[in-house]
């Protein structure tokens, strides 16, 4: 319905009359100045329309709960927007409901609760909480209905106690499950505060549960004994050539994966020779120094197209860094890579993509580094590294950067070198005598480095 001009505020000393309210009464009615006007109906008693003096009209009720107390007054819905003859029929049912010592909206959430789940509410929780990332905001429906199919069809009107209770019997209580529990009861706080529920389930159930052991923290990373066949693998693995660039990107940065397979062209500045990420779980913007292996690497992705690339991936691609297959976002997943990388490596575990953040962490102490340098390489959010510091330090950890990849490249059986001259055709990036070599220091870091890329 088209919503019509109001009229211009009148200075009438009345602020309500009665009269029997039909179809048209919101429209002949104009509103006051500093009041809001009220017209009551004659026929319906607690059924009236309110006028604001910005010229707001709305159908309403006013009624007291079982006839006794303060009245309550509820909005049914803009004239404009809810018909007359609907507005009736809804305060009818209202006033009926309030004569009964009942409020309507209570009433209405009890209904809806014969209807809504947990996964309603985990939509409700995720959009209400705007500090959940990404992956966590498609964690929760994903593992609610995994973990406990059963209770996340439920209404939760009808999920009690005793059925959280024997659903956490029945599963292993592995840590998937404690997550899944855990979303569950904060999804349910939800429903408890808007008043779908008299209590929590989840929360009555921990109760008698108890606490959740302590995760235990995963440590694994590749040791400097397993580099050699680590990196010799990293060298013939069998995996799409975006999807080897990103395992190389990780390993010689020590950014967190989704960080790193969101990167985006915009954010690559080959001029200043630096890479600036913008959303970073510790919240700070992260600025990477662009090394000689990472700027051939970064220059073969955004300018070369081999004839055998026939993957959209494998392309050059313009937003993404790391496109995923079908060229429409970046890589959100590489746990099936990962998994060839680890047999193809013989590892005798899985490695995932946060293990490379700890082998990078663990090469960093390996060589020495003090604790202040490796937090700023991993951008750690501790107090006693501030933004200045990494900032004015950006020659620095280029140079700590190059050092680890150095200590990857000497343990691994000079695997960097050989994907340079064969993936990106760069011959000498690991020459000693250029490594040793003293740079002058160029105003543009792409025209210091682009000796070592055989096109522009």
């Amino acid at each position: 319905m088209v919503t019509k001009e109001q009229p211009n505020p009148t200075k009438l000393r009345t602020s309500s009359t009665s009269i029997r309210i039909n179809k048209s009464t919101w429209e002949k009615h104009s509103p006051r100045i500093k009041r809001d006007f009220y017209v009551r109906d004659t026929k319906l008693e607690g059924y009236y329309i309110r006028i604001r003096p910005n010229g707001k009209k709305t159908y309403c009720i006013q009624s007291r709960l079982g006839g006794v107390g303060r009245k309550i007054s509820i909005v049914l819905g803009d004239c404009n927007l809810l018909a007359e003859s609907e507005a009736r029929e809804i305060a009818r049912k209202y006033l009926s409901i309030c004569k009964q010592g009942i409020h309507p909206k209570k009433q209405i959430k009890k209904e809806a609760s014969k209807t809504k789940t947990i996964l309603d509410f985990a939509e409700d929780h995720i959009n209400i909480n705007k500090k959940l990332t990404e992956s966590t905001r498609r964690d929760y429906p994903r593992r609610i209905k995994n973990c406990m199919p059963y209770l996340s069809k439920k209404p939760v009107s009808e999920i009690t106690q005793d059925d959280v209770v024997d659903w956490w019997k029945s599963v292993s209580g592995s840590r998937n499950y404690q997550i899944a529990f855990i979303y569950a009861r904060k999804a349910l706080n939800i429903a408890q505060a808007q008043k779908y529920i008299e209590s929590n389930p989840f929360a009555d159930a921990k109760a008698l549960i108890g606490n959740f052991p302590e995760p235990v923290r995963r440590q694994t990373h590749v040791p400097e004994n397993e580099l050699w066949n680590f990196m010799t693998a990293l060298t013939t693995v069998k995996v799409s050539r975006v999807m080897h660039d990103l395992m190389l990107f990780l390993l010689l940065t020590g950014k967190r994966f989704t960080e790193s397979a969101s990167l985006q062209w915009k954010n690559v500045d080959f001029v200043k020779g630096i890479i600036t990420l913008e959303k970073t779980k510790s919240g700070k913007v992260d600025v990477i120094p662009i090394t000689k292996f990472l700027f051939v690497m970064l220059k073969s992705r955004k300018h070369r197209l081999k004839v055998d690339a026939v993957k959209i991936s494998d392309r050059p691609h313009p937003i993404y860094v790391f496109p995923n297959r079908t060229g429409d976002g970046h890589i959100k997943d590489m746990r099936k890579s990962l998994k060839i990388l680890s047999d193809e490596a013989g590892l005798g575990w899985t490695i995932t993509a946060h293990d490379f953040r700890r082998t990078f962490s663990t090469a960093c102490n390996e060589l020495g580094m003090k604790n202040e340098e490796i937090a700023v390489l991993l951008n750690h959010a501790k107090r006693d590294v501030t933004e200045g510091y990494i900032i004015r330090n950006i020659r620095q950890k280029r140079k700590n950067l190059d050092t680890v990849q150095e200590y990857f490249n000497k343990h691994g059986n000079n695997a960097l070198g050989e994907i340079a001259a064969t993936e990106y055709e760069s011959l000498g990036i690991w020459d000693e005598k250029a490594i040793q070599k003293d740079r002058p220091i160029s105003d543009s870091f792409e025209d210091e480095m682009m000796e070592l890329v055989p096109y522009s």
